[in-house]
């Protein structure tokens, strides 16, 4: 009977290019999602998505794979935003999943 019940699950929270959702999960033999996940796929709230939507944006606007961030201020604003969101996924997917934050674009991060 376990077998049918999907193990705990990751989700993994990093930005890309030319990705409208910085969430991603590796399926498992039980439950099989896919690479690329998005808000609606764990149910996450409309002020979530939406945050989410915006710090997204707000990196793909001011980091440069090869020139770094555009301003140390919009660094340090991503780095705040991108910490708040985390959390609130987090509490959002608490019943069924971990979160594993990976902000690469800060070179180095304290989680």
């Amino acid at each position: 009977m376990s077998g049918l019940v999907p193990e705990r699950r990751v989700i993994r929270l990093f930005p890309e290019y030319s990705r409208d959702w910085p969430l991603w999960e590796n399926s498992t033999p039980t439950w099989d999602v896919g690479y690329t996940t998005t808000p609606k796929m764990y149910g996450l709230s409309e002020a979530l998505t939406r945050d989410m939507a915006k710090w997204n944006a707000l990196w793909e606007a001011n980091f440069d794979p090869f020139e770094g961030w555009k301003s140390d201020e919009a660094r340090e604003q991503w780095r705040e935003e991108g910490l708040s969101i985390v959390t609130r996924l987090r509490a959002e997917v608490a019943d069924f999943a971990d979160v594993k934050y990976e902000p690469w674009p800060l070179g180095s991060w304290d989680e």
